[in-house]
């Protein structure tokens, strides 16, 4: 099953980002495959990261939960809010993969 998690970090977040990015990273990679896609949000393109962005394909929400609560920017307190919610594909679309090209 597919879930999305939607991020929105404070606004006086910039030095928690800055101190724990490189652990943050290597954290997606530690669960990539469950994590499908993940990335920050920007109010544009090149500006700074307001938020993130991931997609799972995990058994259930409770698993998308745990994952999340290790994540270390949830952790060191950089995300205001964290929200989950069960993602279905459109019609039209069930042929598109997620995934490496």
């Amino acid at each position: 099953m597919r879930w999305a998690a939607l991020f929105t970090d404070r606004t006086d977040g910039a030095d928690i980002r800055a101190a724990h990015t490189e652990a943050h990273q290597a954290y997606l990679r530690k669960y990539k495959g469950r994590i499908a896609l993940a990335g920050a949000l920007r109010p544009e393109p090149g500006g700074a990261p307001s938020g993130g962005l991931w997609i799972f394909e995990a058994e259930s929400r409770a698993e998308v939960e745990q994952i999340i609560a290790e994540d270390p920017f949830q952790i060191h307190g950089l995300r205001a809010t964290s929200e989950v919610f069960a993602w279905g594909t459109a019609p039209g679309f069930e042929d598109i993969e997620i995934g490496a090209r």
